[in-house]
C-alpha cells in the first residue's frame, strides 16, 4: 500500500524537522554498524594470548620475557582496537558512498513495490 501525497510530505516534514533538530541521531542510523575485520581480530587475539602465556612464563624464569610479553598483548590491543575503529569510520569514503543516497522512504516504497510484483 502505497503513502498519499499527504502522507508522504508530512513524512517528509518529520524527516527534516528531525534532521535539522538534532544531526547527531540522524548520522547515528545513517552511517554502518561497527564491524571489525576478522584476520586482525584473530591476529590481534592470537597475540594478545601468547602474550600472556610470555607473561606468566617470564614471571617463573626470566623478568624480560614478562616485558616482552606485556608489550605483546598491549600491541595486540592496538591492533584489535585498531581494526575495529578502521571498519566503522572510514575517513575517505568510496566514490559509490558520495552518490546521492535515496531517502528512506523512497528505499521502502522501492522494496514494498518488489514485493507486490509491480
Amino acid at each position: 500500500m502505497a503513502l498519499t501525497d499527504a502522507e508522504r510530505k508530512l513524512l517528509d516534514e518529520l524527516e527534516a524537522t528531525l534532521t535539522a533538530q538534532d544531526p547527531k541521531l540522524v548520522s547515528k542510523f545513517a552511517r554502518p554498524q561497527h564491524r571489525i575485520h576478522p584476520s586482525k581480530a584473530i591476529g590481534g587475539v592470537v597475540g594478545f594470548l601468547a602474550g600472556l602465556v610470555a607473561l606468566v612464563v617470564g614471571m617463573s624464569s626470566f623478568w624480560w620475557i614478562s616485558v616482552i610479553g606485556f608489550v605483546a598483548m598491549l600491541v595486540s590491543a592496538i591492533i584489535v582496537i585498531s581494526a575495529w575503529s578502521r571498519m566503522s569510520g572510514d575517513p575517505s569514503p568510496s566514490p559509490a558512498s558520495q552518490a546521492p543516497r535515496e531517502s528512506f522512504m523512497d528505499r521502502m516504497e522501492r522494496r514494498w513495490q518488489d514485493r507486490q510484483g509491480q
